[in-house]
Order: C-alpha cells, then structure tokens, then sequence
C-alpha cells in the first residue's frame, strides 16, 4: 500500500472514530429512555429507546461492512511472494472482521425484533 493510501485510509477511520463518539452519546442518550421506561413505565421512552438502539446498530453494521471490505480486499489483493506471516495476519483479519459483521448484525436484528425489552443488548 502506498502513502497517499495509507494517508486516505487514516483520514477515514478517524472519521470512523468520530462516529463512533457520536454513536456512544447517543447510547447514552438512549439509557435516559430506558431508565424513564423502566422507572415510570414510560410507553414512549421504551419506544424512543428502542428506535435510537436501532439507530445505533444500523450504523455500527455499515462501519463494520466498510471494515469487512477493507479486510476482503487486503486478502484478495496479496501476491503469491507475500510474507506467511502477511498472509496469516490478513486472513487472520478477514476472520475478525466477518465475526464482527455478524455479531453486528445479530445485535441489530435483536435490536428490531425484541419489542419488549428481555435482551440487554450492549454497542461493542
């Protein structure tokens, strides 16, 4: 990988890493729902908190996609005389990423479907 692409990918994680403060207040703006859900019994905070985790979820599932790409790419692009060890560390983290991809996806689904609140799901 060139500079100017390594240069590019560094300005888009940390784009990334804006997002995910964004995504973070935005967890903890959903937990003042929940707690008013939980303490008054709130129809409208539990509905608020449930939309905002699906908000939340969505997003996280796309960064992880984007994750997965960068991943899959790095795989696909390595050479017959790249290093074992390169090979390994890209495969490697074509695992992570596609594990994450899914985990992501399963806390969204959870995210939509449980109208009433029996899971506790946390954004990891």
């Amino acid at each position: 990988m060139n500079n100017q692409k390594i240069l590019k990918t560094i300005q888009e994680e940390n784009f990334i890493w804006i997002i995910y403060l964004v995504l973070i207040a935005l967890c903890l703006y959903a937990n003042g729902f929940e707690k008013k859900y939980y303490v008054k019994n709130d129809l409208y905070s539990k509905e608020n908190y449930r939309k905002i985790n699906i908000l939340v979820f969505s997003i996280a599932v796309v960064i992880y996609y984007y994750f997965f790409i960068g991943s899959y790419k790095a795989v696909k692009n390595l050479k017959y005389f790249d290093s074992p060890q390169k090979k390994f560390l890209n495969e490697m983290n074509l695992l992570a990423s596609t594990l994450i991809l899914i985990a992501g996806s399963i806390l969204l689904f959870i995210a939509i479907v449980d109208t009433n609140l029996d899971t506790e799901i946390a954004f990891t």
